[in-house]
């Protein structure tokens, strides 16, 4: 699909696409916090993290932050849909790779400064997992209303989607609940005990779907500074000409 924005809109949106990126990366840093489960494409980086990072009980590696985890996780989902899509996969898509990397980056710049957070109690935990939906619900709906590049996770559903002939919302929970999975059965062959799903992840995945629904029914506040940028780079336009 081929977008036609002014250089102002343009701006505006790059814009959006990467602070919803930020944002995005700092609710999940609040439901890591929480320690009752993190969003479904999250949760294998978590446990890999957890199995191979510098905590007590991991390998030690110290590359293997849940950020750079979590990178490693969307290029797999891209590379899933290179494989998918062979021939029809539009180089334009590689830039979800991008999106993977700013994202994976800033989760570790969040869990900086949202590790030494107190947790006193579950009551805590909970508050902190709700936040966390919260963000990451705006976080998605602004990085949405960017309409530039997709998340891997969208694209790879997509890619299933005009692949199969299936339904994009039941490829999206199909996605969802793998991922899930994978993150549970490695969780409980390598370390044991269960890690990185717990009700936190049914909270994050039943709330966060209705909270984005709300956003876009009732916080036009991005298509505003769309149309707003767009006006001024016309006028700017037209005082060259």
């Amino acid at each position: 699909m081929k977008y036609q924005y002014s250089f102002g809109e343009l701006m505006a949106r790059l814009f959006c696409l990467l602070l919803g990126l930020f944002i995005l990366a700092q609710g999940i840093g609040f439901t890591i916090l929480a320690d009752l489960g993190t969003d479904a494409i999250t949760s294998p980086a978590l446990v890999a993290h957890l199995l191979l990072g510098t905590q007590p009980g991991g390998a030690g590696y110290e590359w293997c932050t849940v950020g750079n985890m979590l990178i490693c996780v969307h290029v797999t989902l891209v590379v899933l849909q290179i494989l998918l899509l062979r021939s029809k996969y539009r180089c334009v898509q590689l830039l979800q790779i991008v999106n993977g990397l700013l994202l994976g980056v800033m989760l570790d710049v969040c869990l900086i400064y949202t590790s030494p957070l107190p947790v006193p109690n579950y009551v805590a935990s909970l508050g902190y997992t709700f936040l966390g939906c919260f963000l990451c619900a705006f976080g998605i709906f602004t990085f949405v209303k960017a309409n530039l590049v997709p998340l891997s996770a969208e694209g790879l559903c997509l890619a299933i989607s005009h692949t199969f002939g299936w339904r994009f919302s039941r490829v999206k929970v199909a996605v969802d609940c793998s991922m899930l999975a994978i993150a549970v059965l490695a969780s409980l062959l390598m370390l044991g005990s269960l890690a990185g799903v717990r009700e936190g992840s049914i909270i994050c995945a039943v709330s966060t779907g209705f909270i984005i629904g709300w956003f876009f029914r009732y916080c036009p506040v991005w298509d505003r500074l769309f149309a707003l940028a767009g006006k001024r780079s016309d006028g700017e336009g037209q005082k060259l000409a």
